[in-house]
């Protein structure tokens, strides 16, 4: 039987509190059709518009869906120490590359941290992977685009003080 290759994108995701994991999450991720097509384009077409320079991990409370874009999403985080988690388009923002057997390979990036300060972040119910840090870009720039976002099996508000981690792992295979 011919092996089928998906995508499986698994985010683990944590809420510390003075030091101590107090939820942790970790499941798939959905994979946009927005993402899809930015990744199909850019790889195989070499469409400059396509191809980001660098990702971001963004929070917030809504409710994307498959068909979302970058514009769509609604409620970011914002204020008390909030601010887009770059993850740079190389080995220094994706940092583990491997083959895992039986035919797969996989990208693992670093560990992202969102850190309130002077008072609360959210709440939030997802976090999602954009190729830009702002709001307001997405309506200037050909490469703002979501890719994925993963619902966080709970709603969660990071609290003065704590902080939120999040590495996501790309699987192919």
């Amino acid at each position: 039987m011919e092996k089928k290759y998906n995508w499986n994108g698994v985010w683990t995701i944590k809420h510390i509190r003075k030091g101590e994991v107090i939820w942790e999450d970790t499941g798939n991720n959905s994979l946009v059709q927005q993402g899809e097509v930015a990744m199909l384009e850019s790889f195989f077409k070499n469409t400059v518009d396509s191809a980001p320079t660098e990702f971001y991990v963004r929070l917030c409370n809504s409710t994307p869906s498959i068909t979302s874009t970058l514009p769509s999403i609604i409620g970011e985080a914002s204020g008390f120490g909030y601010a887009a988690q770059l993850l740079p388009r190389s080995s220094v923002g994706w940092i583990e590359s491997d083959y895992t057997g039986a035919g797969n390979y996989r990208l693992k990036s670093k560990v992202v941290t969102f850190t309130a300060s002077g008072g609360s972040i959210g709440p939030v119910t997802n976090a999602y992977l954009a190729t830009v840090d702002g709001v307001d870009i997405p309506d200037i720039s050909p490469i703002a685009k979501l890719i994925a976002f993963r619902a966080l099996s709970m709603t969660r508000t990071i609290l003065d003080g704590d902080s939120m981690t999040i590495q996501i792992r790309i699987d192919l295979g």
